[in-house]
């Protein structure tokens, strides 16, 4: 997938700056690869008491067991361990190997390929990428769609595939269309009493389908709907709103926290705004409601604060603010 230059800026997808391209016909080369041929192993964990002794100095008095907790210790192929999470009693451990060797079967089956992988946070969260044959051309402007596994070792999420979104010129990432509604989704706890079910993980290949037919038809519904530049100054208030106590109230009366509010909001708005207005990206789209959706999604992906914008659209972090700007269009 190539680069694409916006404002003078190389623009890369999510993927590419956030884990490993790969070339790769099996999980196991891919795991090879972008280093993720390491396992996960539940400990036992104690906590070492002391009691403060004379002199200033501490007295370890006993070392007591942690009941209903597990360390997750990371073991890597060279024997090198970290310990990289807690979690309860009831926690099942999925291998990396585990979970992306059950994508295989998707290769022969579904013409998909293997594109990336990565890790993050010491190995506590960990993904894969498959590119699918799907493609989509919505306003003469290309889509892709891709599947994404991934999961954590510190109990944080469960294993979950699911389809995402890349309009390919901005590199603009649809990781989810509605909120609360997992239609494309394959997720799996890791209790105790979990399975990896190889026919369920195959079916996804149908959902992702379904997901980019429904984007593709919303997104005909969007482009049907002409906006004008105050049209959409208004909308990106909502998707960026302030307390009325804020929004009408003089900059000078405000607190120094209600100062730091309200200029994230101005900033995200006039962001989001000039996206929509002058970006190279939405000349095919501007004035519709199908392009200030594309530009918070653009403002979420490349202009949000954060120490990772990769990993935020990489983990979905970032799809709150997307799905909330496609709820306020009414869709």
């Amino acid at each position: 997938m190539t680069t694409n230059t916006i404002y003078g800026t190389a623009r890369k997808a999510a993927w590419h700056k956030a884990g490993v391209a790969v070339e790769a016909t099996s999980a196991s080369e891919v795991a090879s690869q972008a280093g993720l041929d390491w396992s996960v192993s539940l400990h036992d964990i104690t906590a070492t008491y002391t009691v403060p002794g004379e002199n200033g100095f501490n007295i370890v008095k006993d070392y007591i067991p942690v009941e209903n907790k597990k360390a997750v210790i990371k073991t890597t192929p060279y024997g090198q361990t970290s310990a990289i999470g807690v979690v309860g009693n009831r926690y099942k451990v999925f291998q990396n190997a585990e979970i992306f060797g059950a994508l295989d079967s998707l290769i022969d089956s579904g013409g998909l390929r293997y594109a990336a992988a990565g890790e993050y946070d010491g190995g506590a969260k960990v993904w894969m990428l498959m590119e699918t044959p799907m493609e989509m051309t919505i306003a003469n402007d290309p889509h892709s769609a891709f599947l994404l596994a991934k999961t954590s070792h510190d109990g944080s999420s469960s294993v979950i595939i699911r389809p995402i979104i890349e309009r390919l010129f901005c590199m603009n990432q649809i990781n989810k269309i509605y909120r609360g509604k997992n239609k494309y989704t394959y997720q799996l706890s890791h209790t105790t009493n979990a399975v990896l079910s190889v026919s369920e993980i195959s079916n996804i290949i149908q959902l992702s389908y379904d997901m980019a037919t429904d984007y593709t038809a919303l997104a005909d519904t969007l482009l049907a709907k002409e906006a004008s530049h105050e049209h959409a100054r208004n909308y990106f208030k909502r998707v960026f709103p302030l307390p009325t106590k804020i929004e009408e109230v003089r900059y000078d009366l405000l607190s120094t926290g209600e100062k730091t509010q309200y200029t994230r909001a101005m900033q995200a708005r006039e962001a989001a705004f000039n996206i929509y207005a002058a970006s190279p990206t939405q000349e095919n789209i501007r004035n519709t409601e199908f392009g200030m959706w594309q530009a918070v999604i653009e403002w979420a992906d490349y202009n949000a604060r954060g120490k990772n914008l990769a990993l935020r659209a990489m983990s979905g972090a970032s799809d709150n603010i997307k799905t909330k700007a496609l709820e306020l269009l009414g869709v």
